[in-house]
């Protein structure tokens, strides 16, 4: 018989659906305030995100003795995952010299890395996934053969190892710091890099800055679009050439 609390496998399992529950909720939130579906979110290219299933881990594996008492439940998940939200931005801004989230516009911020408003959808949320969330999908796992949690277990780790080398090679080949651009009047210094960087990596920068629109900031991202756009009407004119 297997445990979730001793099964490695089964812990991947859970990770994964946990990471793609969370990309899947982070869309539908976008989506009730932009109403548009933006798919392309998180560090890596596959539609899940990581710090999700890391945090529902956490939640479910350290709050279990506390799943009876729904106060201390909500306000340990609020914990869990705002000192994991924290020290990832820090960690990946530390790595990449880039912010790729910033709550500085929200009210009872750290340092723009978390605010009360997640905090608290963090909270709730660990109630509902520690509750009712991870039982049935417990349940679930656990009634499938060995050999099926086992292989999953293992393809998913692939996908998403392979899925973390390149993401990273990508983000390591986007040479714009914005350390190094604080002055106003940077703004053709910062167009060329992004430029430059786009015309070498062009799939999966695009995709990058579509999933942190915020990465360089607003005004960049304008530049970014205007550009795309500009050689997409050039590919369309040069096919209407071809095709003639």
């Amino acid at each position: 018989m297997f445990s979730y609390s001793f099964s490695f496998y089964l812990l991947i399992d859970l990770f994964f659906i946990y990471s793609v529950i969370g990309y899947i909720t982070e869309i539908m939130s976008i989506y009730r305030f932009t109403h548009k579906v933006i798919l392309s979110r998180g560090y890596l290219i596959g539609p899940y995100l990581p710090i999700f299933g890391l945090g529902s881990i956490l939640m479910i594996t350290l709050l279990e003795p506390y799943k009876n008492d729904l106060f201390v439940l909500f306000v340990m998940s609020l914990v869990i995952c705002c000192l994991l939200e924290y020290f990832t931005s820090l960690l990946m801004e530390k790595i990449f010299k880039l912010r790729w989230w910033d709550y500085s516009d929200k009210m009872f911020n750290i340092n723009g890395r978390v605010c009360l408003e997640n905090g608290v959808m963090f909270g709730l949320g660990g109630v509902i996934i520690v509750k009712c969330v991870n039982p049935f999908l417990l349940q679930g796992l656990m009634s499938l053969p060995a050999t099926v949690v086992i292989v999953s277990g293992m393809v998913v780790s692939c996908i998403m190892i392979a899925d973390f080398i390149v993401s990273t090679y990508t983000v390591l080949q986007l040479k714009v710091d914005l350390s190094a651009f604080k002055e106003k009047d940077s703004t053709v210094r910062i167009k060329k890099e992004i430029i430059d960087s786009i015309l070498k990596y062009q799939f999966f920068h695009r995709r990058l800055f579509k999933a942190f629109p915020n990465i360089t900031g607003n005004k960049y991202v304008v530049e970014f679009e205007k550009m795309s756009k500009k050689r997409e009407k050039r590919l369309k004119r040069k096919e209407e050439k071809n095709n003639k």
